[in-house]
């Protein structure tokens, strides 16, 4: 694992929320993704010029944070705001959730800034240099070889599932034994199936969904926890420029539903099999009376969302914890630092904002 290059600033593996959290506050990190684009779970796809997100849909302004007995509120905007950060937003839902009039990707591209991350690396394996470098191997997607880096310190963002498959791939460390013993715990994940229809048409009664595209704050999503098609938001009416005289709807299944038909859920391409394909129209035709769309799309999130985050999955993170603690004395102790909604949470909101308080009060 001789290294071609050894950064002299943190390198940061992931380049999804976590990833442009940190990148927004320290724009000299280096960052690394396996994908072809940045974005992760906040991405959003553009389909015969029609865009709509397929992970994340909205966030939520507001955060808290609990620590040393108090509780601070953090806005999301006055961050971006005291960062510089240039990210039109639209209200929607209520007067606290927003989300970016291009797109949901947009919000991770304001926030990388200038940082351009290094696509198409698959971090298989890090090891010691010395007492003060770390080695990682990367597998290069384009040229299949492999290569190696080196730098003092390394944050990664990547779900609990690949970090320990990292570890386990890599040499016997105590340092990393010790972050694979604290991470057993939160290495449990939620799926997720989604499904994108697109009518060019055609839009349902908008008043039997109790929705209103013409409101000045439009609701356009509608959440029936522990249901088969458990969150349902409409994307013609978060984008309804791209949208005359058709509609589009995003469907995120639940949890349920999408661990019993993960597997054969699409082909290559991303349609989805026939079996699914017919569900799929009867069951639009059931709930909105909806025609068989022009387009279905579907997608699947592996480690949609991490199930029991260390610092709370609702309300305020809550850091006044012996766990979080740990936390901070394994980052210090191994100079690897992992962040991600495995920490904070799948909420957007408590991601940047707790990235933004850990950097604020030297804990980054």
């Amino acid at each position: 694992m001789k290294p071609i290059f050894c950064y002299q600033v943190p390198v940061v593996v992931g380049s999804g929320i976590s990833g442009a959290a940190v990148a927004m506050m320290n724009p000299e990190v280096v960052i690394y993704d396996k994908g072809k684009s940045f974005g992760g779970r906040v991405s959003s796809k553009t389909k015969d010029s029609f865009s709509y997100d397929f992970g994340a849909t909205m966030f939520r302004d507001q955060m808290e944070v609990r620590w040393l007995g108090g509780e601070t509120k953090y806005s999301i905007l006055e961050i971006w705001k005291s960062k510089q950060i240039q990210l039109p937003v639209n209200p929607i839902y209520d007067k606290s959730h927003f989300y970016p009039t291009k797109g949901m990707a947009d919000l991770v591209s304001a926030m990388m800034g200038q940082v351009k991350p290094i696509q198409g690396h698959h971090l298989k394996k890090i090891e010691v240099a010395d007492e003060e470098t770390w080695n990682l191997e990367f597998d290069h997607s384009e040229t299949k070889e492999r290569e190696t880096v080196c730098s003092h310190s390394v944050i990664l963002t990547l779900p609990i599932p690949q970090i320990l498959e990292i570890f386990n791939r890599s040499k016997d460390n105590p340092k990393l034994q010790k972050w694979k013993t604290f991470l057993e715990p939160f290495n449990d994940y939620r799926k997720t199936l989604v499904s994108y229809f697109y009518w060019d048409k055609w839009k349902p009664n908008w008043e039997a969904l109790g929705l209103n595209p013409s409101s000045l704050i439009p609701i356009s999503t509608s959440l029936e926890r522990g249901t088969d098609w458990e969150y349902q938001s409409w994307e013609s009416i978060k984008y309804p420029n791209e949208f005359e005289d058709g509609s589009a709807l995003l469907v995120q299944f639940g949890v349920i539903f999408s661990e019993s038909h993960f597997e054969d859920w699409m082909d290559q391409n991303k349609n989805p099999t026939n079996k699914y394909k017919d569900y799929l129209i009867r069951e639009l035709k059931e709930k909105f009376n909806a025609p068989p769309p022009n387009l279905i799309w579907n997608h699947k999130w592996k480690y949609a969302q991490a199930q029991l985050p260390l610092l709370g999955r609702e309300g305020a993170l809550q850091l006044d914890l012996p766990s979080f603690d740990e936390w901070k004395n394994l980052c210090k102790e191994t100079r690897i630092t992992i962040l991600g909604d495995w920490l904070f949470g799948s909420k957007i909101e408590r991601i940047i904002g707790g990235i933004y308080f850990l950097n604020h009060n030297a804990l980054l």
